[in-house]
């Protein structure tokens, strides 16, 4: 079967020969890879190329360029310039076991499904990206995701793209439009990607930049209900703190951001066994919290007429 892979990339440099060979290792060869540059200012473009000409995949391995611009829309850039009936999508920066696409092929096959998606494992890096990561997907934890899917091309053709310009929520967006289609979607649960290096941020400034420009398209994301319940929970705390109980919305908030939000989200109580984390784990959750509706509130006015 004629696989295509898509790849979009912006300023890989240190990861993009990693996710060459990855892909060269494969039980499974694509019929062809497409590297969609977002606008790079490295050199992951003279390393791809250099990649290939050693490993004579010149004819295999097209750049394509999509400015700058976000994952989205270089994603889309891919779909729309790839020949086969099939299409796996994955990033760079993710180690990818050398059986990933035979095995989500023959998963594909056997459920007879239209996509199937796997888990990328999260564990961070440092104590700063291990709260980021306890606060967003879990700490130790198997996150069912669209990198690493394969879908078959009728899925484009009959549900869309992916939300153009956007460099979060795209995937949410894809996910609920399929689930209101009659396309069938599994999950392959036997195979994880896990990052090479940092899985989330690696600061807390880093943290509440990468945060607010993913919130930015919160409200065009089909299914999100962040953006609604940001909104509501601040009304609920301004009038309730005008009503003298803001020490006790505090106390609950630490309470939930700092032990509730992480646990449920990590796998078990494992997170509790790092206390030493917990104010690392607090700060998080405020930069997520205020980095998102700050996000959401500076989004909100380009959707009024």
């Amino acid at each position: 079967m004629d696989i295509s892979v898509i790849i979009p990339f912006y300023n890989e440099s240190k990861s993009i020969t990693k996710t060459l060979d990855s892909l060269a290792k494969q039980t499974l060869q694509a019929t062809e890879i497409l590297m969609i540059d977002s606008g790079s200012d490295d050199d992951s473009i003279e390393k791809i190329r250099n990649w290939t000409k050693e490993n004579n995949l010149t004819d295999k391995i097209k750049i394509l360029f999509s400015d700058k611009s976000n994952p989205s829309t270089s994603i889309n850039k891919g779909i729309e310039n790839s020949k086969y009936p099939l299409l796996a999508y994955i990033d760079c920066g993710l180690k990818i076991p050398n059986t990933w696409l035979e095995e989500q092929y023959l998963f594909l096959k056997s459920t007879n499904s239209d996509i199937v998606s796997l888990c990328v494992y999260t564990e961070g890096k440092t104590n700063i990206d291990i709260s980021f990561v306890s606060q967003t997907y879990g700490y130790k934890n198997q996150t069912p995701c669209l990198p690493g899917s394969i879908i078959k091309r009728e899925v484009f053709d009959n549900v869309g793209l992916l939300i153009e310009n956007s460099r979060a929520g795209y995937d949410i967006d894809f996910i609920n439009k399929i689930k209101k289609s009659s396309f069938k979607r599994e999950i392959n649960y036997n195979i994880n990607v896990k990052y090479f290096g940092i899985n989330y941020v690696d600061s807390f400034l880093n943290g509440a930049k990468k945060v607010f420009s993913y919130s930015l398209s919160g409200w065009q994301t089909t299914g999100d209900k962040k953006p609604k319940a940001y909104m509501l929970l601040l009304i609920i705390f301004l009038f309730l703190s005008q009503q003298g109980y803001t020490s006790i919305l505090l106390i609950i908030y630490l309470i939930v951001r700092g032990l509730l939000i992480p646990i449920s989200k990590s796998k078990g109580s494992e997170i509790l066994s790092k206390p030493y984390l917990f104010p690392y784990i607090v700060m998080s959750g405020i930069t997520i919290d205020v980095s998102r509706t700050l996000g959401y509130l500076y989004s909100l006015p380009k959707l009024l007429p």
